[in-house]
C-alpha cells in the first residue's frame, strides 16, 4: 500500500460507476489509479475529480507482465481549486495544463519540481490576481525546462556575448546566437529576442519558485513571450493540443 499527495490531471469513466484517474505526484510521476464506484461514491468524488489535490492511499497489484496497477483505497482532499471551476476560461486553461502533463507521461520519476510548478500555477489561477496569459507562458516554458528541455541561455554560442541588443534563439539547436554571429536568421527555427524578452525567458527558466510568479509584463512583451513559449512547446512535443484552441476561442 502506498500513501502520497497528488493532483488529478485526468478522469476517464470505466463501466457504469467506476473511473480511472491520472494523478501527478512527487514520488511516482504521472500514474493511473482505478477508482471503484468513483462516479457515484460520495466518499471519493470530490477528492478524485479533475484539478483536485488530495492525499491518496492506494493498493498496488502486479499483473502477469510485472506492471504495477494502482487501486484507490482511500483519499482526502487538500485543495480543490474551486474558483478555477467557476470560470470557463480558467477551466479551459487548466485543462491545457493537464493535457501537457498527461502528454509528458513522466512515470516512475521524482517530480517534485513539476508538481510544485503545477500547484503554484493553479493557485494563482484560482486566486485570479495574475494574468492568465503570463501564467500560461510560465507554465509552458518552465514545465519543459524541468523535463530536461532547458535551453542554453547564458550567451551567444559563438562569441559568448551575454547581452547584445538582439539574440537569435534556434529551436532546433537549442542555442543562442547574437545578431552578428547568426548564420541563418531567416530559418523557420529562428526567433529574435531583444534584451528585455531574453531577460524574461532567462528568469522563467532559472529563477527559484518563490520568485517565479512575482513579475508582470506589458501586453507587447506578453505577445512576444506567448509566441516564444508556444513555439517551444510545439517544437519539442511535436503535438497539437485541442485544449489550447478551446482556451483561445473563449
Amino acid at each position: 500500500m502506498l500513501t502520497f499527495k497528488g493532483l488529478v490531471v485526468r478522469e476517464t469513466k470505466k463501466g457504469e460507476s467506476s473511473k480511472l484517474i491520472t494523478v501527478l505526484s512527487s514520488e511516482h510521476g504521472v500514474i493511473d489509479i482505478f477508482v471503484r464506484g468513483g462516479v457515484k461514491s460520495s466518499k471519493s468524488i470530490s477528492s478524485t475529480q479533475l484539478f483536485s489535490y488530495s492525499n491518496f492511499c492506494v493498493d498496488v497489484k502486479k499483473d502477469a507482465h510485472g506492471y504495477s496497477n494502482y487501486y484507490l483505497n482511500s483519499c482526502e482532499p487538500i485543495n480543490l481549486f474551486y474558483n478555477v471551476r467557476l470560470d470557463a476560461k480558467k477551466t479551459a486553461l487548466a485543462c491545457y495544463f493537464t493535457e501537457l502533463l498527461c502528454f509528458s507521461r513522466i512515470e516512475n520519476s521524482y517530480c517534485d519540481e513539476i508538481l510544485k510548478l503545477t500547484l503554484n500555477t493553479l493557485y494563482f489561477l484560482d486566486k485570479g490576481n495574475h494574468d492568465n496569459e503570463l501564467l500560461k507562458s510560465i507554465f509552458e516554458f518552465r514545465l519543459l525546462c524541468e523535463m530536461g528541455f532547458r535551453p542554453n541561455l547564458v550567451g551567444c554560442n559563438k562569441c559568448y556575448e551575454v547581452e547584445p541588443e538582439i539574440m537569435h534563439y534556434n529551436y532546433k539547436s537549442g542555442l543562442l546566437e547574437c545578431d552578428n554571429c547568426c548564420y541563418n536568421p531567416e530559418s523557420i527555427f529562428d526567433i529574435r529576442l531583444d534584451k528585455a524578452l531574453l531577460y524574461i525567458v532567462r528568469y522563467i527558466a532559472l529563477t527559484d519558485y518563490n520568485k517565479l510568479f512575482s513579475f508582470k509584463i506589458n501586453e507587447k512583451y506578453q505577445q512576444k513571450l506567448t509566441e516564444f513559449t508556444e513555439r517551444f512547446v510545439k517544437y519539442n512535443f511535436k503535438e497539437y493540443f485541442d485544449t489550447l484552441d478551446f482556451y483561445r476561442i473563449l
